[in-house]
């Protein structure tokens, strides 16, 4: 009983760690201002429309995904969903105070510091990300609302997460166009779609092989 109690402790322990850890990368290619993933560009170009932070404005999109999440799921709350909750508002805040804080005294000059500076935060994000999806104690809103269609209706998980990416470029294209606001849509986002994807799953794999071990 003990060492299920540590070994869980551990896990969690693990578990925030790499999710401040993948705010903190997240945070880094916002700085690196080279384009986005198609998610955090729509969040940049809202921030230029209306008067809130980007961290913020992810909180108020990832709050809505778990709402759709909740109304299709129609059952009742449990301790997953309150972590989910938890961690929804705490990636925000993390990305935040990163970002508009810890990051806002340096500003990279040359281009070749923004590619470093991107690269960076790709790999510290997908090194966490993998890390958190693998231990499976904090989820993302995005991510269960795109399970759960796919379970109740049948759907390729893949398919609809990549719907979504679609409907965001879309979206923050068309935003970019009517609020003539900087376009976010750059090489960083081209980076993220060629390279997020198979970094992480390299990382997923690696971690569920080591916490696969400890059992």
């Amino acid at each position: 009983m003990k060492t299920m109690y540590k070994k869980n402790s551990t896990r969690a322990i693990i578990s925030i760690f790499f999710f401040i850890l993948f705010g903190f990368g997240v945070s880094l290619q916002l700085k690196a201002s080279i384009g986005q993933s198609v998610l955090n560009a729509l969040a940049v170009t809202l921030s230029y429309g209306i008067e809130m932070k980007v961290g913020t404005i992810l909180n108020v999109i990832n709050s809505l995904f778990f709402l759709f999440y909740l109304l299709l799921r129609r059952t009742k709350l449990n301790q997953s969903d309150a972590i989910q909750i938890l961690a929804t508002i705490l990636n925000g805040y993390i990305i935040n105070f990163f970002l508009y804080q810890t990051l806002s005294f340096w500003t990279p000059n040359h281009y070749y510091q923004r590619i470093i500076l991107y690269f960076t935060g790709l790999i510290f994000a997908s090194i966490s990300l993998g890390g958190v999806l693998a231990i499976g104690i904090i989820k993302f809103p995005l991510e269960s609302l795109c399970l759960t269609i796919s379970e109740k209706y049948h759907m390729n998980f893949s398919k609809i997460r990549m719907s979504c990416d679609v409907i965001f470029l879309a979206v923050a294209l068309l935003l970019t166009f009517l609020m003539k606001s900087p376009l976010e849509v750059r090489e960083g986002t081209v980076i993220s779609i060629l390279l997020l994807s198979p970094l992480l799953g390299v990382c997923y794999n690696y971690y569920t092989k080591i916490f696969s071990l400890e059992e």
